[in-house]
């Protein structure tokens, strides 16, 4: 006989076992109850595993690092810094509209 009815169906719910936390489950709905201090035991797991993966990142990281890059001219690439500079290069039919300036 099961110690808990479902909320939502009035079904009977199944006690299953997961990481050490007992939970019910309602086999008809598949709704979830749990009891005091179970939901902080499997945020517990969460942050425990969430704590592993970035210790892993940061060591794939330190491993593999690109190396440093030196100086750097951002102007080899960048084309608005260049027009910025010498300024955009007029047609000619531009530069006929200049002699009324």
């Amino acid at each position: 006989m099961p110690l808990l009815i479902c909320p939502n169906c009035q079904t009977g719910m199944n006690e299953i076992q997961r990481n050490g936390v007992h939970i019910d489950v309602c086999p008809k709905c598949r709704g979830v109850w749990l009891d005091g201090g179970e939901m902080e035991k499997l945020l517990g797991q969460v942050r425990q595993y969430e704590q592993e993966y970035e210790a892993e990142i940061e060591r794939y990281r330190q491993q593999y690092a690109p190396p440093p890059t030196h100086h750097r001219n951002p102007y080899d690439t960048d084309d608005d810094e260049y027009y910025k500079r010498h300024g955009k290069k007029k047609s000619k039919l531009g530069r006929l509209f200049d002699l009324f300036d």
